[in-house]
């Protein structure tokens, strides 16, 4: 398991159900298994699905959840890879 950075690259607010949506866009390494996004920068109630033997080469995230977190697009947020085989089925 190592850490990578993500990059915000959309970010909107919904003010009418109090709720956001966002996308971080990721480099994702060759060997990887899985992919998480860490969601502190984005509140406890926030939902981002991991991603599951992804393809080497760009990806992107999508994060959701309510409130209006201090994010904005250009901001970086940490993603954790694990390599194949380093989880258990």
């Amino acid at each position: 398991m190592f850490p990578t950075l993500g990059t915000v690259s959309q970010f909107a607010f919904d003010q009418s159900i109090d709720r956001f949506s966002a996308k971080v866009e990721i480099q994702v390494p060759p060997n990887i298994a899985h992919v998480q996004l860490t969601l502190e920068k984005f509140g406890r109630a926030a939902h981002a699905p991991n991603l599951i033997e992804p393809e080497a080469g760009p990806a992107s995230l999508g994060v959701y959840g309510p409130g209006h977190p201090d994010i904005k697009v250009g901001d970086e947020i940490r993603v954790m890879c694990f390599e194949k085989g380093e989880l258990s089925e």
